[in-house]
């Protein structure tokens, strides 16, 4: 073999892994216990409205980071 097809055949299996590992993200969500915690701060109604929205918006902590330059 030469050293394109070997190339050929490595970027293959890895391209091919990345699809197989996404493909199963989508059709097996992760389980109960995959310690994947959130927290929502108000019970919400499932036919809330804009108001309640706005409380959602407010008391949510946001964890981004700030990098506009001061």
């Amino acid at each position: 073999m030469k050293r394109k097809d070997i190339t050929i055949i490595i970027v293959s299996v890895i391209v091919f892994v990345l699809a197989v590992a996404l493909l199963y993200r989508y059709i097996a969500p992760p389980t109960k216990d995959s310690n994947i915690k959130y927290s929502v701060p108000h019970p919400v109604n499932p036919k809330f409205n804009a108001d309640q929205l706005k409380v959602l918006n407010n008391d949510v902590i946001d964890y981004s980071q700030n990098i506009k330059p001061q």
